[in-house]
């Protein structure tokens, strides 16, 4: 039996924090160190580093070459030493606390961050918020994209949003589809201000009012699966997305991490074929609220959240092999994006020893094409998670799942049917009382489709690629408010945005002393 995809979607590793003083910013590089290896990866270098003087790297994965072969031997050399010896000297390094980036020298990075190509000049931007017009609730998750288009964004949890858009759809129209409620078009010409609210109307569609010729649960899901090459794409697809991951210890914002990336979607009918993910560029908070004994990292994140793609995966309650587990029920009939839709819920069957979901599947009349899934494991299922997705943990700690929920959704373009964005929420319980700590850890990983275009036959590189083995916070260098140019992301909700106003600013301060302290330096 094929294990469920979603166990493996997110792999924890927590380790002990080691507790030790203080260090100036610029002691960090002075530590002296002792580096003996034979046809070692850079990587694995960078790890005995980390081990032997307790500090922590960050860099961008398009710059080092990580699997590259080195061999070294240094005995009492500093680390800055060592590192140039290891780079040849190209690279300049950043000091945060205990946090070492690398990173190109920062005059590069200025010249190259002020040239803003002459055609984004000519983009539209525009923001707003989409609420309920009866009682007004915000909507969070709402889709919005250009019609007859490809490019696209969605709501935040505040049901804020942003869109960047070329200046040649002005007078094109911007559609706004959120399930449960009326599709809404607003030709963008009749946009007057820069912030605009959105309020849609709710939806109910009666059951009895629908003539339905099929009501059997199973055989929705049998037309379903026998719709997927029609519905979705026989051909490979670039998807320009958009990713986010944050970790929260007890409400407290821990890091945040944002990546511009390219997928290379694999065609649906090749069940063999495996989608590519690609980085473009990303930024990350800097302790945006310091960790507390516990270092979480997730390893494989983007990797592993395109396999939230269940019509391409076939994940345990779509897949024929797996029904017998499973009770399906016709709930209701919903509108979504103006287009009849069929609500299934399913849950696994009682004594079942096997780690199934419960959820909601959402499948077009029409076409019997999957619009949403939204799903959770089990209890029983959460028992089978502790070993799939704790890899490491400090000894005599308790670490257990206690929510695990995720979402994909589809967006129709064309006659075919392209995945839109998926999101993946963990919730831990980490407990030790020999450290007197009793924390809840919460991972929400975001993926969003912005733009879709044929795919041109371009090579990917190996080290341009995520692996299941990439902790994505780790490949990250910089926050920078402006990062984003005219990439379509979605919008920091307000509390997500104070804290990383937090962030920028303990940033500048931290980097601001580090200067006053090389003026002084360079005075005596």
């Amino acid at each position: 039996m094929k294990p469920p995809y979603g166990l493996f979607l997110l792999v924890f590793l927590l380790s002990l924090r080691i507790a030790s003083g203080q260090k100036g910013n610029n002691s960090v590089l002075d530590i002296r160190i002792t580096l003996e290896a034979e046809n070692e990866t850079v990587t694995s270098l960078l790890e005995k580093i980390s081990a032997q003087a307790h500090v922590y790297f960050s860099y961008d994965a398009t710059l080092i070459e990580a699997d590259k072969l080195i061999t070294i031997s240094v005995s009492g050399k500093t680390i800055r030493g060592t590192l140039d010896v290891l780079f040849d000297s190209k690279f300049g390094y950043k000091i945060l606390g205990d946090q070492i980036i690398i990173a190109k020298p920062e005059v590069e990075e200025i010249t190259k961050d002020s040239v803003i190509p002459e055609e984004n000049a000519k983009n539209i931007s525009f923001m707003g918020k989409v609420s309920d017009i009866e009682e007004k609730d915000v909507l969070p998750y709402t889709g919005i994209s250009i019609l007859g288009s490809n490019i696209g964004t969605m709501s935040n949890i505040d049901g804020e949003f942003n869109l960047k858009i070329p200046g040649s759809m002005k007078e094109d129209t911007v559609i706004f589809s959120h399930l449960g409620y009326q599709q809404y078009h607003q030709p963008i010409s009749e946009l007057t201000n820069d912030s605009y609210s959105v309020y849609l109307h709710p939806t109910t569609v009666l059951l009895k009012e629908i003539k339905v010729t099929v009501l059997n649960p199973q055989e929705i899901l049998d037309k379903m699966l026998s719709k997927i090459a029609l519905n979705y794409s026989r051909d490979p697809e670039i998807m320009t997305s958009f990713y986010r991951e944050v970790l929260q210890q007890d409400e407290k914002y821990i890091d945040v991490s944002e990546a511009l990336m390219e997928i290379r979607k694999a065609p649906y009918e090749n069940t063999f074929s495996q989608d590519k993910i690609k980085f473009i560029k990303g930024r990350k908070s800097i302790d945006v609220q310091p960790f507390q004994f516990v270092d979480f990292k997730i390893q494989g994140g983007p990797y592993y959240i395109t396999k939230l793609d269940v019509i391409k995966t076939l994940d345990s309650f779509l897949d024929p092999e797996f029904r017998e587990f499973y009770k399906y029920t016709l709930d209701d009939i919903v509108e979504i994006d103006n287009r009849q839709t069929y609500l299934i819920r399913f849950k696994p069957k009682e004594k079942i020893d096997y780690p199934c979901y419960q959820g909601k599947l959402f499948i077009d009349m029409s076409s019997f094409a999957l619009v949403q899934a939204e799903f959770s494991l089990s209890r029983t299922g959460l028992n089978f998670a502790r070993e799939s997705l704790i890899k490491k943990k400090p000894k005599d700690f308790f670490v257990r799942p206690i929510k695990v929920d995720y979402k994909v959704s589809y967006r129709r373009g064309g006659n075919k049917w392209h995945l839109s964005n998926a999101v993946a929420s963990i919730n831990f319980k980490v407990k030790s009382k020999k450290d007197k700590i009793n924390s809840t850890f919460r991972s929400v990983s975001e993926l969003l489709i912005t733009d879709i275009h044929p795919d041109d036959g371009t090579h990917y590189k190996r080290d341009e690629l995520f692996s299941p083995k990439d902790i994505f916070t780790e490949i990250i260098t910089t926050y920078d408010e402006s990062f984003w140019g005219d990439y379509n992301t979605i919008k920091p909700s307000e509390d997500l945005r104070k804290a990383l106003r937090n962030s920028a600013m303990k940033n500048d301060s931290l980097f601001q002393n580090n200067q006053e302290y090389q003026n002084i330096i360079k005075k005596k």
